[in-house]
């Protein structure tokens, strides 16, 4: 299983697939990031939602890919991502817990 899903043009593309990692079916969101402090830092970001390895799982996975996951869900979901990684990096190195 896997399908795909591009938004934009040039810089300004999200690309959405619906595969399989090891851990089962997942809808992955990757995407240049826009923000002045990550420009020339990243190339791409990223960002994976996971389904259980099962049927319901991947019957899970596809409905949502087919029917939530659209280009709005999906700008939406790379500017959180995009400011949470602004929020990593601008957090000073003693803050960070691991």
């Amino acid at each position: 299983m896997s399908f795909a899903k591009l938004y934009g043009s040039d810089d300004d593309q999200v690309l959405v697939t619906l595969g399989t990692n090891d851990e089962g079916p997942e809808i992955r969101i990757r995407f240049v990031p826009k923000h002045e402090d990550l420009v020339g830092l990243v190339d791409t970001l990223e960002s994976a939602l996971t389904y259980e390895d099962s049927d319901s799982g991947s019957n899970a996975a596809e409905w949502a890919f087919n029917n939530t996951i659209n280009e709005e869900f999906s700008r939406e979901w790379a500017k959180t991502v995009e400011a949470q990684v602004l929020n990593m990096i601008d957090t000073p190195d003693d803050e960070v817990t691991e």
